[in-house]
This record gives structure tokens, C-alpha cells and sequence, in this order.
């Protein structure tokens, strides 16, 4: 039995791909040339969403922090690598404001932010990239469109006092601007830019029924500066998908405890366009595997919301064994067959899959995208 119920969800996830993929070929903005430019926003809910965006990958320690090269040409040429090599998603980290007293704040005190501030320009002109040019040109080739994710990374100061202390609501209006400010900046993309909410809470959002209200707070007013942003009379982002985590770090626990009660999910359990997201960093594999069994138990089918796997692997910092391969093999074919879609770390680093510096990938890419091969 349990056998047939994951051969029917992996079916059901191909299916639904294969579906929203027609649909979206034969009713896209492109032309028929496939000639670069603006692509028309498409409602998708959330369910066909986590079904087109597929295999994934990581854009790790670029956007969010300064261990890679930040530059236009630089990033494109590595994000050209992974939609060549068959990545159908890439998450995008993104630090707004500032990680601490480490990094420079790219929004000020109140969370206001300027475009053409360099590294949001360069996140803006690498979305517009994908999901206009490159997009485009897969439409005409009958190819599923890239998805990207953008969120907010490594926020420390959003963290730093829980709901009720006197810095939490100075915080929690900081970050609505900033989103507020994202809205603003992606108000004209494609519905295949997806927005996450907040990444990893910890610190003070770590564990405790505190941190628990903490963070469904912080979610919430998050996504309400998200989808009441207005422009011309207009809401662009009201069918946006929006993804969302829970405390402990993002953990799979943290996911589904966060969110016992269905009033508390952002939406309150009324959004289409809502999807779940963990990170799974675990030494065992078995425990990499059960937290999917966990999460599609206690939270997807409970809520009736898809789960986007946002981060997971292992710090193998360049020893590739075989061992290693069979892990991540398992790991996202399990995350498949619940149903799941994922993005595998890659930082370029501790936990790299394609090298920046020579422009090649390691074995461990084909098992996260061609397992059994």
C-alpha cells in the first residue's frame, strides 16, 4: 500500500507538470520566434507551482553575504550553467538589512532601500534576465520556464527581539518596508518569481512558544506588506506565490509545529497561492528521508499546502564519495516522490556542485537531477 501511494504522488507530480507546462506554451506572452522580452503574469496556484518548479538549486553566498563574486557577468554566466545543465528552479538568497555589524546594510534604519543600490540592481537585472529573455526562448522551445526565488537572508536584526519586547515592532516595520520594497521592485514580473518570506529563523526565533508567535508574526506581516501592495490602483502581487517556513531554523519540525492551527498560516488557510518550505541538514540519511514522511504528514496533508524543500546537503567541502552520491540521490528522490520540489544547496564552497572558477560541475549534480543514470 504504501508502495502504491508513493508511485501514485510521484505520478500525480508529473502529471500536473507536464499539464501546467502545455498550458503554459500554448498561452504564454512570447512570441512565436521566441524573441527575448516581457513575459505576461499567469495565475498558477501553488500546487501547479511546486510541480513546475521541479529540481532546483541554490545561488548560495553571492547575494547574501560576499564569499562570491557579486558581478552581473559573473552570476549570469553561473546561473546560465545551471538552467544548461537542467535546473528548473534557483532560489536566490538576498540580505536586505545588513547581517548584523558584519555586512552593510543595503535598506536603512527604516527598511527604505534604493534600485539602483549595485547589488539590487544586479538581482533585479539577473530576474528580469531569466524570467523575460531566457524564459521566452524556452517557451518556443517547448521547455518548462525557469522559477526563481527571492527572499530575505541572513536578517539577524529581525531576530534580535521577540513579540512583545520593545525592538520587535520597530523590527517588524523595517522588515514590512523592505518587502514592501521588493513588491515595488518586482511589481512587473512574471508569476514565475516566487517570494520567501524570511529565512531561518533562529536567535531569539529559535525554539519556545515565544518564538513560535514570533515568527508567525513575522510571516504575517510580511505577507500582508506583500499582497496589499498597491500600484496604479492595483495589487500585482494578490497572486503571487508566496513561500513560508517556521522556527529552528527552517527545520521540518519547526515547519509543521509553527503551524498547528491553521489560523495562523499565512492567509489564515484561505491562499491558493501559499507553499510550505524546510531545510534539511541532517549527518543520517535516514533522518534527511523521515522529515519528508514528517512534513507531508503533519503539514502538506493537514493544510492541503505543497512544500518546497528550500535547502539541504552536506559539507563535504570537495571529498565526493560514493557514499555522498547514494545520500543526495536518495534525498531528492524521496523529496520527489512526496511530492516535494526542491533546491539543493550550492554555495560555490564547503558544499559546492558546480565550481564558479572552472565553470564544471562535480557527480553530485546528476543525482540531483538524473538520479539513476
Amino acid at each position: 500500500m504504501v508502495s502504491n501511494l508513493k508511485k501514485r504522488s510521484a505520478l500525480t507530480w508529473f502529471l500536473c507538470a507536464s499539464l501546467l507546462l502545455s498550458l503554459l506554451i500554448s498561452g504564454g506572452a512570447a512570441s512565436a520566434e521566441g524573441t527575448p522580452g516581457k513575459v505576461a503574469f499567469q495565475s498558477i496556484e501553488a500546487k501547479q507551482m511546486v510541480a513546475l518548479m521541479g529540481r532546483g538549486t541554490n545561488l548560495g553566498n553571492t547575494f547574501e553575504g560576499n564569499w562570491n563574486s557579486q558581478s552581473y557577468q559573473d552570476v549570469k554566466n553561473t546561473v546560465d550553467a545551471f538552467i544548461a545543465a537542467g535546473y528548473t528552479n534557483i532560489r536566490i538568497p538576498v540580505n536586505w538589512g545588513g547581517r548584523g555589524t558584519k555586512y552593510a546594510s543595503t535598506a536603512d534604519e527604516q527598511g527604505h532601500f534604493s534600485a539602483s543600490a549595485p547589488n539590487v540592481a544586479t538581482v533585479k537585472q539577473l530576474v528580469d534576465y531569466v524570467l523575460n529573455d531566457v524564459n521566452t526562448v524556452r517557451q518556443s522551445q517547448n521547455k518548462p520556464p525557469v522559477i526563481l526565488i527571492i527572499n530575505t537572508h541572513h536578517e539577524e536584526w529581525a531576530m534580535s527581539a521577540l513579540q512583545g519586547e520593545p525592538a520587535f515592532e520597530s523590527n517588524m516595520q523595517r522588515l514590512e518596508t523592505i518587502w514592501t520594497g521588493i513588491a515595488d521592485l518586482f511589481k512587473d514580473a512574471p508569476e514565475t518569481l516566487l517570494f520567501e518570506l524570511f529565512n531561518e529563523p533562529h536567535l531569539s526565533m529559535n525554539t519556545g512558544a515565544a518564538a513560535k508567535a514570533s515568527v508567525i508574526e513575522l510571516n504575517k506581516r510580511a505577507y500582508a506588506a506583500i499582497r496589499s501592495f498597491t500600484v496604479n490602483g492595483t495589487q500585482p502581487h494578490v497572486q503571487r506565490n508566496i513561500i513560508f517556513g517556521g522556527y529552528n531554523y527552517n527545520s521540518a519540525w519547526g515547519l509543521y509545529d509553527t503551524y498547528r492551527n491553521p489560523l495562523d498560516l499565512p492567509g489564515e488557510g484561505a491562499d491558493r497561492y501559499v507553499i510550505g518550505t524546510y531545510h534539511s541538514y541532517y549527518p543520517n540519511l535516514a533522518d534527511h528521508l523521515k522529515r519528508v514522511d514528517d512534513v507531508k504528514r503533519e503539514f502538506a496533508d493537514v493544510h492541503d499546502i505543497p512544500v518546497y524543500m528550500g535547502e539541504f546537503g552536506y559539507e563535504h567541502r570537495g571529498v565526493i564519495t560514493d557514499p555522498l552520491l547514494d545520500s543526495y540521490r536518495q534525498i531528492t528522490s524521496k523529496a520527489v516522490s512526496g511530492g516535494f520540489a526542491f533546491s539543493v544547496w550550492d554555495d560555490n564552497g564547503w558544499y559546492q556542485i558546480y565550481n564558479r572558477s572552472t565553470g564544471q560541475f562535480n557527480a553530485l549534480k546528476d543525482q540531483v537531477l538524473y538520479p539513476g543514470n
